[in-house]
């Protein structure tokens, strides 16, 4: 690979890096017009109720807003446009050029393809269509984009109406085929004009049928009469009836294998049309190519007629500007090709000099750069024209694209100070209706700060009872209660010969001592076993922690519901139920436990119109607990289950040794079976007294959390600002009777302050380089 293709590769790769913040900043400014789009909604949905009257009518309406929404929908596109720019597999060369100028020559020259598929012609202009072609070293083939009914119309025949000032223009194609139009018009460019439109009225028949949408393939051998007007021969014998099959084309795309290095990442770009006698044909062309091309090469052709530089070629680099678009240096992206002609050098001289003076000042290459050659030499034009440009291409192309870049994003921050201006104007005018219409802001602060206060002092007492339990001072006999009856099961189940019988234990051991010949082939897996089991009976006392989480679930979501219990009704028939506390007015709805309530409360501060992101992960986190015997208490049992074991450490000595020994005998087994019993029940009762020595940790656990969850619901950093939001998005259901009178205006007021904030959030990362 040569050092050209591998510098192209790398600006390739490099603009690929550039893509994900380009497509961020796109759907960043899509994002925002649709945010203006719902601005314009809800101004129009608050100025048409009945509360506005006139002047805050006035005052709410925004003259420029349609205008600011065309503005932030362009800046999107151009960022969009950057991003198809950056996802571009190649570098694209435009090739423009008036006709007879050697244009169609020089791509053939750089493309290998010939006169069937680049037409070349004298005298007259050839090519019709905008074709892009790429190198390819297996396929070779046309894809033609063709035009749908409406897009011929709109974009073939209406620009050649409206330059003949022919009104209106036709609404279908049938309806273009029967149109009547002028025998003559006196002005030399308007007759020329007619006779096109007249000629693709005569000729519809024969490209009606491809007026299909979509894409056509051919083989490239087929692809001159789609991308090209007829011969002067074939009008000659065909006249009216000469097929026109390019008219129904939009584009054509060419693949192919080009006969030179450096290639295998290029496309190149055909621009027909430069100073023909279409309407708005230049336009055509060049419409929608800016950051489509990286480079225009310009050919202008020493010959009798074109010598010099014209207004002709003067308003065609004017054209090119449109496609050069915040690239500052025309000399970066235009080039100028001299078509010299070997047998006149003569002619070749003039032109050169006339480029010389006329369009660098006097200085070489000063302002364009020019490649002189013989397009019709294809080993000349790849060493004279394709190579040198690939190498300036390659060094100059990342600055063009930054400049790209740079130029979307000030003319970006405009529009954004633009927007950042009128928002600033509509919260003025919403401080007049917030003054004049609806509940005044400082109520609903001054009810958030009563909410807040209301809550901390339940709280707080919640927090105090469970601080006293978790002391000592208040421990109920839950816990008791509850590793009595667990040890009694052990009992219960030592007493059942280990969960078998007795008799049967005492048999299963026999057996198994007698065949293997000594008693550890029973007793240490048998020890095993017992540990286990005694150990997952004692579990049982999650039963217990799971009742005492679920209370003080039931408690917490009592003391939120005796501030924010009409909460709970606004779209059901619950009633509340009494809930045993410290306080009379602590009320859950019956139907649901606290867990639920809780759970509730969350979603409704998660997504409440203004949502409230912190008192709903204060919940969220006091939810996401559990108490569980084996995390808690799994410490006290297992040294407890120690003796349990066929090897034990000797209590003067502290060597290893085997504590079960005994005949192989059904008096052995029975001696057995009473050392397991003994040992069993000892150990059920050490862990018993072990653990009665921890009922304060599921009260201390449970204070913990609860105190956790109050600091935070209370005193985070966004406490006041959450519970302000809350009461804004849920005072008609908090206080129902105090805000009976409020009506439909103080929601769509909210409605307005919520957009106008969402479209600031926006406006803060639009145009933030530092956003990941």
């Amino acid at each position: 690979m040569s050092e050209i293709s591998i510098a192209i590769d790398a600006l390739l790769q490099a603009r690929l890096r550039q893509l994900p913040e380009v497509e961020r900043e796109s759907a960043r400014w899509h994002t925002l017009g649709e945010r203006l789009a719902e601005l314009a909604d809800a101004l129009a949905d608050l100025r048409a109720h009945t509360t506005m009257d006139a002047e805050l009518v006035a005052a709410l309406t925004l003259p420029q807003l349609t205008e600011t929404q065309l503005s932030v929908a362009q800046a999107a596109d151009s960022f969009r446009v950057i991003a198809s720019r950056f996802t571009r597999a190649t570098v694209n060369i435009g090739v423009s050029g008036a006709a007879r100028m050697g244009k169609s020559t020089l791509l053939q020259s750089i493309s290998g393809l010939d006169d069937n598929q680049i037409p070349t012609g004298h005298g007259i202009p050839v090519t019709a269509v905008r074709s892009r072609i790429f190198h390819s070293p297996v396929v070779r083939r046309a894809e033609l984009e063709m035009h749908s009914p409406e897009s011929f119309l709109a974009t073939v025949i209406s620009p050649l109406h409206a330059a003949l000032d022919l009104s209106p223009v036709p609404r279908t194609v049938a309806e273009f085929g029967r149109w009547v139009y002028p025998e003559v018009l006196p002005d030399t460019r308007d007759r020329v004009l007619l006779t096109r439109l007249r000629e693709l009225q005569s000729a519809l028949m024969s490209y009606e049928p491809l007026l299909t949408g979509g894409v056509r393939t051919v083989p490239l051998e087929e692809v001159r009469p789609f991308v090209a007007y007829p011969t002067h021969e074939e009008i000659t014998k065909e006249g009216e009836r000469v097929g026109r099959a390019y008219a129904a084309v939009r584009e054509a795309r060419i693949e192919c294998a080009f006969p030179h290095e450096h290639v295998a990442r290029i496309g190149i770009v055909d621009l027909p049309g430069l100073g023909e006698v279409v309407a708005d044909a230049d336009r055509r062309h060049v419409a929608g190519l800016r950051n489509e091309v990286d480079a225009v090469l310009v050919v202008k052709r020493s010959s009798d007629t074109s010598s010099y530089f014209d207004e002709t070629d003067t308003a065609g680099l004017g054209l090119l500007e449109e496609v050069r678009g915040f690239v500052r240096s025309t000399g970066e992206f235009t080039y100028l090709v001299h078509n010299a002609d070997p047998d006149k050098p003569h002619l070749a001289e003039n032109l050169r000099g006339d480029l010389l003076r006329n369009v660098n000042g006097g200085e070489p290459d000063r302002f364009f750069t020019v490649f002189e050659t013989d397009v019709r030499d294809p080993e000349r034009v790849g060493r004279e024209v394709l190579g040198p440009l690939l190498k300036r291409m390659a060094e100059g192309l990342p600055v063009m694209d930054a400049e790209v870049l740079a130029g979307t994003r000030t003319q970006a921050s405009s529009v954004r100070d633009r927007v950042r201006l009128q928002l600033t104007d509509l919260r003025l005018a919403l401080d007049q209706v917030a003054q004049r219409a609806g509940v005044p802001e400082e109520v609903n602060d001054a009810k958030a700060a009563q909410l807040r206060s209301a809550v901390a002092r339940r709280l707080r007492g919640l927090v105090a009872e469970l601080a006293a339990e978790a002391h000592g001072s208040m421990v109920g006999p839950g816990f008791g209660e509850a590793l009595e009856k667990a040890y009694e099961g052990v009992l219960e189940w030592i007493q059942d010969g280990f969960g078998k019988g007795a008799d049967a234990w005492r048999e299963e051991a026999l057996t198994c001592m007698i065949t293997e010949g000594h008693s550890a082939a029973f007793a240490g897996p048998e020890f095993s076993r017992i540990r286990v089991e005694i150990s997952r009976r004692f579990a049982a006392l999650d039963d217990f922690f799971t009742a005492r989480l679920n209370a003080a679930w039931n408690r917490t979501a009592a003391m939120l519901a005796a501030e924010c219990g009409a909460l709970f009704q606004r779209n059901d028939s619950r009633q509340a139920d009494s809930v045993s506390s410290s306080d009379d007015a602590t009320a859950t709805p019956s139907a649901h436990p606290g867990r639920d309530v809780l759970a509730e409360l969350a979603e409704l501060f998660a997504r409440s119109s203004q949502p409230c992101p912190g008192l709903a992960s204060a919940i969220d986190s006091l939810l996401d607990v559990r108490l569980e015997y084996r995390t808690l208490l799994y410490p006290r049992v297992r040294p407890e289950l120690a003796p349990l074991n066929l090897q034990v450490t000797h209590p003067n000595t502290g060597e290893q040794m085997q504590q079960v020994a005994v005949p192989l005998t059904a008096e052995g087994a029975e001696h057995l079976h009473e050392l397991f019993n003994s040992l069993a029940e000892q150990a059920a009762f050490r862990i018993k007294r072990s653990l009665s020595q921890e009922a304060a940790v599921p009260a201390a656990v449970i204070h913990a959390l609860v105190e956790q969850f109050e600091d935070t619901l209370i005193r985070s950093g966004t406490s006041v600002m959450e519970f302000r939001r809350f009461v804004r998005s849920y005072r008609n259901d908090l206080w129902p009777a105090e805000f009976k009178g409020i009506d439909e205006a103080n929601s769509r007021f909210a409605r307005v302050l919520r957009v106008v904030q969402d479209i600031s959030d926006v406006l803060d990362d639009v145009l933030d380089e530092e956003q990941p």
